[in-house]
């Protein structure tokens, strides 16, 4: 048996549910576009974050810190696209027609994972810190990328809830304005405290 399971699942959970890009991705489709509609962005970033997990595991982790100009490529690209999801937010409009909306999509969510850079820096340590080569390397490879994918997948589920409770809160153009404008300047300050950590 592996004895640090509860500390792994404390430490995934607290650092998956703190605000970040993949909640507040999360909560501006929920509030925006209800539930139904945001179901797919849990499911992306869990199989994004456990395949990213799982490379740590097996030694990218180890690529990472040997050649840190591909975290810093990883980390320009990856605040680029937060500044491109915050412009996208900022100008959102509610509109009859829901077909003309610009929405996260499943592949948008899932590539994102890769260009996350806080995300390697956590999926990283995380497998530093909680491999114990006392056991199994599958075995806590298993658990770890298991433990990452299923605090993943709750977290944002509780993010997107939050969101749709808020939708039926504030419904009107100008609460929406200011929620979005909101999640967007989160989006930013993210972006900016990436860049320059």
């Amino acid at each position: 048996m592996i004895d640090y399971i509860p500390q792994l699942i404390i430490y995934v959970f607290i650092a998956a549910i703190t605000p970040g890009p993949n909640n507040t991705i999360a909560f501006y489709t929920s509030y925006n576009f209800g539930i139904k509609n945001s179901l797919h962005i849990p499911i992306a970033a869990t199989i994004g974050v456990s395949l990213i997990q799982l490379l740590c595991c097996i030694g990218l982790g180890s690529i990472l810190l040997k050649f840190p100009i591909i975290q810093s490529i990883l980390k320009v690209f990856g605040c680029i696209y937060l500044i491109y999801l915050a412009y996208q937010i900022s100008k959102f409009k509610i509109s009859k027609n829901q077909q003309n909306v610009k929405k996260i999509n499943f592949f948008e969510c899932f590539l994102f994972q890769f260009m996350n850079p806080k995300l390697y820096v956590f999926a990283s340590t995380t497998s530093v810190i909680f491999t114990n080569y006392n056991y199994n390397f599958l075995l806590e490879t298993f658990a770890i990328v298991s433990i990452m994918g299923g605090m993943t997948i709750i977290a944002i589920s509780i993010w997107i809830f939050l969101g749709n409770f808020l939708l039926k809160l504030f419904n009107n153009d100008v609460q929406r304005k200011i929620i979005n404008y909101t999640l967007s300047l989160f989006l930013l300050a993210t972006a900016i405290w990436i860049f320059t950590s």
